[in-house]
């Protein structure tokens, strides 16, 4: 991807801040779709691709974590939520919808444009990554690196890109332990922080659509504490 030709699109009810967000957008070099509702929202999405999304939560016709889960069924493209709710359970809410970054308003305008900068770099640090290899297969477990899917007993599991990037590091080091704070640094092409949810949400997220529960030859176990490891039964 290039990011002077990403294309945003920000949801965004305060007309204001949304043509303040936009302004700064430009003049680093992005493309900017504005939408003041969750219905201009859906429309826009449906006619054009956004690289990212940047999402408030609480708009006119509707709610911005509803939006996201809604834009994860068509897209793995990263997603961003500016808003005024600062508490833990919602920043876990925002993860748990699908959200990749969480910033409360006010917000520096600066670190604003280096979030976005982050998110779209992240992406291509994934895509790079899955296009090292083509198929791997584990048993009942089959990976397609190059259009970044994974099967179980020929089943789509559509995951997002994110999920397979974990699933990916996870079945590439099989049998050996990996820490959040690797598979952060390795996935999302940054030192984790405070951000461990993240991780913990997207391997939940991962175990559940792999259906790892009733796998028969092959299980992701999560040790107290924080790792993870892939390995065949």
């Amino acid at each position: 991807m290039n990011e002077s030709k990403a294309l945003i699109l920000i949801v965004e009810d305060d007309i204001d801040l949304a043509n303040l967000n936009a302004r700064s957008l430009k003049r680093a070099g992005y493309d900017v779709l504005i939408a003041n509702t969750a219905a201009e929202a859906r429309s826009l999405a449906s006619g054009n691709e956004p690289d990212l999304f940047i999402l408030d939560i609480e708009l006119p016709d509707g709610n911005g974590l509803d939006l996201c889960r809604e834009f994860r069924q068509d897209t793995d493209a990263p997603i961003l939520f500016l808003t005024g709710k600062s508490g833990t359970s919602d920043k876990i809410s925002g993860l748990g919808a699908g959200g990749d970054y969480y910033l409360t308003k006010p917000f520096d305008i600066k670190e604003f444009i280096a979030v976005v900068q982050s998110l779209l770099r992240r992406v291509d640090i994934i895509r790079e990554k899955i296009a090292e290899t083509a198929v791997i297969a584990k048993g009942s477990l089959m990976l397609k690196t190059d259009e970044r899917k994974a099967f179980v007993n020929g089943r789509d599991a559509e995951l997002t890109s994110k999920e397979f990037a974990v699933l990916l590091m996870l079945v590439q080091n099989e049998e050996k332990e990996m820490s959040g704070e690797a598979i952060y640094m390795n996935v999302w092409g940054a030192s984790m922080n405070n951000d461990a949810n993240a991780i913990r949400l997207t391997i939940s997220r991962l175990k559940k659509k792999l259906d790892e529960e009733n796998a028969v030859d092959f299980n992701i176990f999560t040790k107290y504490g924080g790792g993870y490891t892939f390995t065949r039964t």
